[in-house]
This record gives structure tokens, C-alpha cells and sequence, in this order.
């Protein structure tokens, strides 16, 4: 009965997000309300509130299945060239939020808020601490010299991804993809790639 219960839970769950997620795409994030999503996912206000205390809350659940997302890029070239790696990350980033432009300042300063109200939250974040593996690698092996440490590396990639992405979403110009493969060259033009 609990199982039941618990898929029952979770699917409603989904269909509130993905209805919240559509009107933000149809609409704007702005114009819609937690009355908008409620009446277009045909369930009571109080439902919508168990699952996402606020507006806000869904599209930080967009955030952390784009994060998975790209996790699952990066983890799936593990064992390559941390250029490799990087690509990996611009290409998952390009592919979770190429298509929702307009999502982007919104979804950056919710991310932003989460990491400022949750002290320590960042060291436990998964995209973050994938990325500090890889840049370890390739400073252990030469492929990567700086005197900074694997974590603020990968800080710095992580802003200069977000930088990016902010600026592109005011225009969506140049295209995502030259705006990705240009923060890899700024990255590893900033920090020197090593001569193995």
C-alpha cells in the first residue's frame, strides 16, 4: 500500500513540475502564479505546496535535474583528457538550457540564493565535486599547472560557465555552442594546459 502510495506521490510531483515547466516556457517565469500551475495541473493549491513551498522551489528542481544531467556527461568521460571532461560539461550545460533561454536569469538566481542561504551547501554539490575529481587528475599529472587548488579551478569554471550563460540568455548570441567552446579556451588559456 505505502509503495502505491509513494508512486502515487511521486507522479504527482512530476506532473507539477513538468506543467510548471511548461507554462514558464509558454508564458514567462514572471507572468505565471502558483494559481496558474495549479489549475493547469488540476489539483489543489495545498498539493502544490506539500511538494514545492514556493514558485521558486520548481525551478530549483529544474536546476538540480540539470545538474544530474550534466554529471552524468561528465562521469561518462572519466577517464579521458580533462579537455575532454570540460567539453562533456559545456555540451550538458548547452543541452539543459539551450532550450529555455528565458529560464536562465531565473534559474542562475535561484542557484545563486541556494549556495548564499546554505552555508557549506557547494562542497556537497555533485556537478562541483565531479569537476574537482577530473581537475584534480590533471593537475596530478601535469595536464593542469596553477598554484590554485583543485576546488577554486573548479569554481572558476563553474562562474565562467555561469557568466557565459547569463550573457548569452540576454541575447542568444553568438550561438550556445561557440559560447561553450570559447569558456573552455578562456579557461585553459587562464589556468595554461600542461605539455604531457
Amino acid at each position: 500500500m505505502s509503495s502505491r502510495r509513494a508512486q502515487q506521490k511521486e507522479s504527482t510531483r512530476q506532473a507539477l513540475f513538468a506543467r510548471a515547466m511548461q507554462l514558464f516556457s509558454e508564458r514567462g517565469y514572471e507572468a505565471v502564479s502558483v494559481e496558474d500551475i495549479v489549475t493547469a495541473a488540476s489539483v489543489a493549491r495545498g498539493t502544490f505546496y506539500f511538494h514545492f513551498p514556493s514558485k521558486e522551489d520548481v525551478l530549483l528542481e529544474a536546476v538540480r535535474r540539470g545538474e544530474r544531467h550534466i554529471v552524468g556527461r561528465m562521469a561518462a568521460v572519466a577517464d579521458r583528457p580533462l579537455l575532454e571532461v570540460l567539453v562533456a560539461t559545456t555540451e550538458g550545460f548547452a543541452e539543459v538550457w539551450g532550450g529555455h533561454r528565458e529560464l536562465l536569469p531565473h534559474a542562475g538566481a535561484v542557484g545563486i540564493r541556494r549556495i548564499a542561504q546554505v552555508a557549506g551547501e557547494r562542497d556537497h554539490e555533485p556537478l562541483r565535486l565531479e569537476l574537482v575529481q577530473h581537475v584534480e587528475r590533471a593537475l596530478a599529472a601535469g595536464a593542469l599547472r596553477s598554484p590554485l587548488p583543485a576546488q577554486m579551478l573548479a569554481d572558476v569554471f563553474l562562474l565562467d560557465v555561469f557568466a557565459a550563460l547569463m550573457s548569452w540568455a540576454a541575447t542568444g548570441q553568438p550561438p550556445l555552442s561557440i559560447v561553450m567552446r570559447g569558456v573552455i579556451e578562456l579557461y585553459l588559456g587562464g589556468v595554461g594546459l600542461g605539455r604531457a
